[in-house]
């Protein structure tokens, strides 16, 4: 089962050719038209608690939702559909495969492969030679390639957590299949 959400460019914390979960989404501001402000109304009304929207709005709600809220805010947002599962539904564009927690953080998308990070415990090593071999392993999209890849990456970040306890959020972590849906 999928779900989907609308969501913008890549905030400044990430690399800025990643197109994961870990991206803003639309939020209305006072003098936005009604149109608008529904849809939003009906966007975040049926969110999960988990990770998503529901199916609630039409694929056509969503993409004009998608639409009034480029045209509202300036920044470009698009309808993302994501799946446990390599498969979409609908015409779709795939992403990739991202590391996110249930509420859209992703350790993907956060710079985890970034150089300049810094560990206490003298773990920065290890955390280097991860990133490095990873670093890798990310498609255009700033996503892995391939599920296998993404859940190897998941496997050590649960393996450094048992080493350096602390060293990585402690999250829920998930692995993703990401679609911009056309």
């Amino acid at each position: 089962m999928g779900y989907y959400k609308i969501l913008s460019e890549p905030m400044q914390t990430c690399m800025p050719h990643y197109k994961g979960l870990y991206r803003s989404e639309p939020f209305p501001q006072s003098n936005d038209e009604d149109r608008f402000l529904s849809l939003w109304q009906r966007y975040v009304q049926h969110k999960l608690n988990s990770m998503g929207v529901t199916t609630e709005l039409t694929l056509d709600e969503l993409k004009e939702f998608a639409n009034l809220a480029t045209k509202a805010t300036g920044d470009c947002y698009e309808v993302i559909f994501i799946s446990e599962t390599l498969e979409c539904p609908y015409l779709a564009e795939y992403y990739g495969v991202d590391v996110a927690g249930l509420g859209g953080y992703s350790m993907v998308g956060e710079n985890f492969f970034t150089e300049s990070r810094e560990f206490s415990n003298g773990i920065y090593h290890l955390h280097d030679l991860i990133s490095q071999h990873f670093r890798t392993k990310l498609n255009t999209n700033g996503l892995f390639s391939s599920q296998e890849d993404a859940i190897s990456f998941l496997t050590i970040l649960n393996d450094l957590t048992e080493l350096s306890p602390g060293c990585v959020e402690q999250e829920a972590w998930n692995v993703i299949h990401i679609f911009k849906v056309k």
